[in-house]
């Protein structure tokens, strides 16, 4: 129960810091230290054995906490094992030859299906709302009304567009958007071991599935709660499906229902992966959640470094790839993964 009750702290810390960066709340993490400490018992050197963590690109606050962790895991094995994430930018790349990529809405809004107008119109609102999404100073009291009101107007664009299933196929098969290097490991190990996979995403859903599609990575382990499209009989996005997911919610309260979880009760341990100290909501839900372990890709603002080295047990600063993340599920799963 330690580890749900440090991941609650972590998620509540956040959530309710909006006003001001963690950095200048030390004292609060004090404590939090304070709690991992207690719960640490000796190094098992998990870590010393995993040479893909040794990097300058790896940050570790607590190393005995995560050896910890990564030792109980790997005395689970895959049976006890679940992974959650985060899709933009986190299972796919925020960079290929220092060109930022296209998260799922902006491979649909700057796509040829958009008109030229409409285009201007999205680039109008992302300059607007994004700022604000990113902001680590808004309160979230205000935040969340004007992510809502983001998505909906973008959303409104979209449907404007008069969109089909078939265009947004096109669209991703037409994309250079690509996924980390070796994210094609990383799900067919978790298939392969028959680890559920749940991508929790403020994207558009049906642009995942087509990117697994394309890269020839859809598996029945794997599962997508993200904002999916609706169509008619003719193919036609007609609307999307409630509830409406944003940065702020990415949580129990938009998925339909317990069963995901309940279904996976018996996987007590969660690898959790994200890029934005948002994604930590990710795992609420779990029950019973013995061992969380989370991975942080702080792939831009640098200068937020400390508030994620903070916030995420393991933080992996503009890697594009999920080396750290195969290595340590091959530690669980057995090298026979």
């Amino acid at each position: 129960m330690w580890a749900r009750q440090l991941y609650r702290k972590v998620v509540l810390r956040h959530l309710t810091r909006s006003t001001q960066l963690i950095h200048r709340h030390a004292s609060r993490w004090v404590h939090l230290s304070a709690v991992r400490a207690a719960s640490t018992t000796r190094s098992t050197r998990v870590l010393a054995s995993l040479q893909v963590t040794h990097g300058d690109h790896v940050h570790i606050r607590d190393v005995g906490h995560v050896e910890q962790v990564l030792g109980n895991m790997a005395a689970g094995g895959r049976e006890k094992l679940q992974v959650i994430s985060d899709f933009d930018h986190t299972l796919s790349r925020s960079t290929h030859n220092g060109v930022r990529l296209p998260m799922t809405h902006d491979l649909v809004k700057d796509s040829r299906f958009i008109s030229e107008s409409n285009q201007k119109k999205t680039s109008e609102i992302w300059r607007y709302y994004y700022p604000r999404e990113v902001s680590t100073t808004l309160p979230l009291h205000e935040k969340i009304p004007l992510m809502v009101e983001f998505w909906n107007k973008i959303h409104d664009i979209f449907l404007a567009s008069d969109l089909s299933r078939q265009a947004v196929r096109a669209i991703v098969r037409e994309s250079d958007t690509h996924l980390r290097d070796a994210c094609d490991v990383f799900m067919s190990v978790l298939h392969k071991n028959d680890v559920p996979l749940l991508v929790f995403s403020a994207g558009l859903g049906d642009v995942i599935h087509e990117m697994f599609e394309k890269h020839s990575l859809t598996f029945p382990n794997c599962h997508v709660v993200s904002n999916f499209m609706t169509f008619n009989d003719a193919g036609k996005v007609v609307g999307f499906r409630d509830p409406l997911i944003h940065i702020c919610n990415k949580n129990r309260s938009v998925l339909p229902d317990d069963t995901y979880f309940s279904k996976e009760q018996q996987r007590t341990n969660v690898i959790l992966l994200g890029d934005s100290l948002n994604d930590l909501q990710m795992a609420e839900g779990v029950p019973q959640m013995d061992q969380i372990l989370t991975i942080g890709y702080l792939n831009r603002h640098l200068e937020r470094l400390q508030d994620f080295t903070e916030a995420f047990d393991i933080v992996l600063v503009q890697d594009e790839t999920m080396d750290v993340a195969n290595t340590i599920l091959g530690k669980i799963v057995g090298s026979d993964g």
